[in-house]
Formats: C-alpha cells, structure tokens, sequence
C-alpha cells in the first residue's frame, strides 16, 4: 500500500501531474491515499493531523498556482486570503469529522467482537488528538467539547491536557473558556486548580479586565494558590495603568516575597505608572530595582517624570541621584533637569543647598528666571509665619553670597519679596524691598516692584501701590504693562475709581494694549454705576479686536445686573388687583 517515495516521485514523474496525482503524493507523504480517506481505512490519528497539519507539498503546489494566477501588487493579499480559507475548511473539516465520530460512524477497521459502546468511544490517544486539532486551530469551545465528552465517556483527562487548553484560551483573552475549563476540572473531581487560576489570571491581566484579575488574584490567595510569573506581572502592569498604584506595589512586593521572579518590563511599566501619577513610594522601588537589580539606564522621560517626583516629595536624594545618572550617561543637563532639583530640596526647606543648586544652574546658564523661583516664593507665601521665614531665608542668602556669588541677585530676593506681599504683608514687603536690596548691593528691577504692587491687589491697598509706583519713577524706570494693569485694579476697588482711566490713558501712551481681564473689569464697574463710559469700554474692547460675551454685553446693558437677576426681578413684578370692598368684607378675616 505504501510505495517508498523514490518510487512514488519516479511514477509521479513518468506522466504529467495532474491533481489527483499531487493528491495521491501528499497523501502518501503521510502514510495514505485519498481512496483510503474516503474508504475510512486510514487512522483516525492521521485524518485529523493532515486536516490541521497539511503535507508541505499540498501548501506548495497552492503557493505556485496562487503566485502565477494573480498579479505581484495583490499577491500577498491573495496569499493571506488563501490561508485564511484553508484554516476556515481545516475548521470545518475537523468539526465535521469529530461529529461523524461521536454520532457512531467509527472506522470500518473495528475488532467485530466490540460493543456499539466500546465500538463508539474513542481511545484516549484518538481525544487527545482530537484536543491537540481544535488547539492548534484556535477553537477553544471545540477544546472544552472534547474535555466534556471524555469525562462524560469515562476517559479521565490528565492535567496537561486541561493546562494546554487552558494555556490556549488565556493567550486568546478568553475568559469565559477558561471558566468552563475550570468548571469541567470540577466535574471531573481535580484537586490541583493551580493552573486553572493562573490561567485565568494571566488572561484577564493581558486582556485588560484589571478589576475581575485582581479578584482572581484575591481568591487565589485566599485559598493558598501561588500566583505563576506571567499572570502577577500582567496583574502588576494593569493595576498601575488603571491608577492603583498602591495595590500595584503592594502586589509586586508579595510576588517578589514568594520568590517569584519578575522581568525588568514588570518594573518599568511600575515605574513609568509611578511616574505618571506621582506615587513617590513605587517609583522609588521600582527605581532601586531596576537600578541596583538589573544596571538599566532609565529612559529620559522617566528620569524627568522621576524628578517630578522628588520634587513633590522633597526627596533630594533621589534626585540628586537622578540628576548624577543622567550626568553620567552623557545627557546634556538641561534647566528641566535642574529645576526639579531645586524644588526639591526648597521643599525640606534646605536653604543652603538650595543656594548651591541655584548657583550651579547659574553657571550652566539656567534658572534667570523668575519662575525658577516658584517654589520658593510659595514656601514663604503659605508659611504661618511669612516675615520670620523670609528673614531665615535671607539671612542665609547673606551668609553664601560670598560663596555662591551668582545664587545672589534680584531674582532671589524678587521671590522673597512676592512671597511677603503674596501672604498679606504687604507692608514688610515694601520695607524688605528698600532695606535687603541696599544691604546686598542689589539692584532693584521693575519686576521688584511688580511684586509689591500685584500683592497690593488682593489687599486693596492703595497707599502702598502708589508709594511704589512713585519710588519706581524716582529711580526713572519705565512701569510695566503689569504695574499699570495692577494701579488700574487697584483703583476701580475704590469708591472713587477715577484713576483707573488715569492708568489707562498712561497705557496707551507707552503703545500698551490692554489686556481683556483689565477692560471687562472696567465695564462692570461702569455698569454697577451705571456710567456711561461703560458703552464706551465695550467699544475699545471691540475695536482692539477682543470678544465681548453675551454676558458682558448684557451686564453692561442692564446697569450691573445680569440676566439672570434680570429674570427673577421680571417673574416677581406682578400687576396690582382691584379689589373691591364686597370682596374685603367677605374674607373670614376681617368678620366679627
């Protein structure tokens, strides 16, 4: 029946192929012939391995036909398009085939002595075939049939036939399979659900259904089933992308005190999530793990989120570690790298550090700006006490300006200034501008006294605004747009606000444009009034090109009220009644 291949490949060769000739071929690969297929005398075994494993000459003599019928721009379409087709027919066949098996068809090569029972069951070797074909084609229902159906015919599946269907349907994010897999090693009395879980662990992690993993993982600790690598660090990932990343750490640190190895993936995802949301006790164990564990140069990005990080939480030495990491990888440190820096150090309120890292962002030729300052105008301005601090702080800027000479300038005391006159003394702030400045042989700026003046603003203090404003002229320079926006505010808090167009003229005479937030707030105040320079306001507004809103307009419309204060006084007019005195002496009210 089985002629050598040298002699099956001479007949082939004698005449011209034909199909039935590459069919004969192929199926002699495999031990049979396709009269044999169709006749049921070929195993079982072997039926179903050539549906789900077809001979290579079959594939080959398809890819030749397929490459010489269509054009080379639509060849891989047409290729991909064949392969999807030959697994949808190997689907079909092998369903087919397994149903002709259990609906009693057996093979005609039986012992005549069996029972239609044992004639009907199939062996062991024949379901695991079958098991190891809808695997191998994706069909995880199929799989879980075929378990059924060994149980319920008494052939008691092993667990590696449960773990590889299992192992199939968590690579497909099949959840419900991995259910009824679970369900079917219950009925059939296995004790060992390792794998189950796991299974289900690691398929509810990778498909994104991070809640239903984590209380998988909570049933498995409950009932003492260790949780395997892929599935803890699907769940680790998943947690902390959703936000958790408290339950995240706490996972990976019981993973880890198991003795279960994680990827160096597992901690960067920890630690970008970290990152991201500014949890400082993850990313500083995921830091040490990747850094001391593994050596790994962390990414840019991440040292920056990092950095963050300890500036939030005023960890300076993550980030001074952070900052040396990068210096050692040849990064060109940047003001974004030092800047974090500082903040973290200004908030352990290290004053003298502080000043060293300004100094050296300085030799850089970074942190000139005010905003580099940020954190420490904050730090005095939320203080409980603003002027002791101030003066703690200045004091040690007096002791190092020797020292760290260019950490000394007007843009340091400038935001011990703003903090001052942030918090409300605006007094001693005036006092400190005219006293710290000449100690230190600083000199003053226009945006020292935009400081005093933008806190005279929430204080309504006029008297020191105007004090500034003078000394600013005395010592000839030019008021800012800031300055004259800040008089302007300043002025229509007043009951007489008539300066506030005295600051306006003077803007547009230095060729300043004023800004919205300045001209809206002069209508309302108009409107309130019901001055008519209100109109006159709104016009401006329209010809610099600025939008007026609805509301404004209406504000400005209806003398200082709004629309819907319009409405209420409008629903709560009502029309007098006649009322007659029949009407009055009828009322019980008024008899005797």
């Amino acid at each position: 029946m089985n002629r050598p291949l040298v002699q099956t490949w001479r007949a082939l060769r004698a005449r011209p192929t034909t199909t039935t000739h590459v069919r004969a071929y192929a199926r002699r690969r495999v031990g049979y012939s396709i009269e044999e297929l169709e006749s049921e005398q070929v195993p079982l075994i072997k039926q179903v391995q050539e549906i789900v494993h077809p001979s290579q000459h079959t594939q080959l003599q398809k890819t030749r036909t397929i490459s010489q019928t269509a054009d080379s721009d639509s060849l891989g379409f047409v290729l991909e398009a064949e392969l999807h087709r030959r697994r949808k027919e190997a689907f079909k066949q092998l369903h087919e085939l397994y149903d002709h098996i259990q609906g009693g068809h057996r093979l005609k090569d039986r012992e005549p002595e069996q029972t239609d029972h044992e004639q009907q069951k199939l062996s062991r070797t024949e379901y695991g075939a079958f098991l190891e074909g809808f695997v191998e084609m994706g069909d995880i229902k199929g799989s879980v049939r075929v378990l059924r159906d060994m149980r319920e015919s008494g052939t008691q599946p092993v667990n590696t036939q449960y773990a590889m269907v299992m192992r199939a349907a968590a690579n497909a994010f099949r959840a419900p399979e991995v259910f009824a897999v679970g369900e079917e090693m219950q009925r059939a009395g296995v004790e060992d659900y390792s794998g189950f879980f796991n299974s289900l662990l690691r398929c509810l992690g990778r498909s994104g259904q991070i809640e239903y993993a984590y209380a998988v993982y909570l049933e498995m600790t409950e009932r003492r089933v260790e949780p395997q690598g892929p599935g803890s660090a699907a769940l680790i990932v998943g947690l902390a992308q959703i936000g958790e990343v408290d339950i995240s750490l706490q996972v990976m640190k019981a993973t880890l005190g198991r003795g279960t190895t994680l990827g160096q993936d597992v901690f960067m995802g920890l630690l970008h999530e970290a990152g991201i949301h500014m949890h400082h006790a993850a990313y500083v164990f995921a830091f040490r793990q990747l850094t001391d564990v593994f050596g790994a140069q962390l990414p840019e990005g991440d040292s920056l989120a990092g950095l963050d990080v300890a500036a939030r939480a005023g960890d300076v030495a993550l980030a001074g570690e952070i900052v040396e990491r990068l210096r050692q990888s040849n990064t060109p440190l940047e003001e974004k790298h030092f800047e974090p820096l500082l903040a973290a150090v200004l908030a352990r309120k290290q004053w003298m550090p502080a000043m060293r890292v300004l100094n050296m962002m300085r030799q850089a030729g970074y942190g000139k700006a005010a905003a580099t300052l940020r954190p420490l105008e904050r730090a005095v301005a939320s203080a409980e006490e603003p002027e002791q601090l101030a003066e703690t702080v200045f004091a040690v800027v007096t002791d190092c300006r020797n020292e760290q000479t260019l950490a000394v300038d007007h843009v340091t005391l400038d935001a011990l200034v703003s903090g001052l006159a942030q918090s409300g003394c605006v007094e001693a702030a005036a006092s400190r501008l005219a006293t710290w400045y000449a100690q230190l042989g600083v000199v003053r700026s226009t945006s020292s006294y935009e400081c005093v003046i933008e806190g005279c603003v929430a204080r309504r203090n006029k008297t020191v605004a105007e004090r500034m404003l003078m000394q600013l002229i005395d010592e000839r320079l030019q008021p800012s747009q800031r300055i004259y926006e800040a008089m302007i505010h300043i002025a229509l808090l007043q009951p007489n606000y008539e300066d506030a167009f005295v600051y306006l003229e003077a803007m547009k005479a230095h060729a300043m444009v004023p800004a919205w937030r300045t001209l809206a707030a002069i209508v309302r105040r108009c409107a309130r009034v019901r001055d008519v320079r209100a109109q006159t306001a709104l016009k401006e507004m329209r010809r610099l090109g600025l939008v007026v809103t609805p509301v404004l307009a209406s504000f400005a419309q209806n003398a200082g009220r709004s629309p819907r204060n319009m409405g209420a006084l409008k629903s709560s007019e009502t029309e007098p009644k006649d009322v007659s005195l029949n009407d009055l002496f009828d009322n019980d009210s008024f008899r005797v």
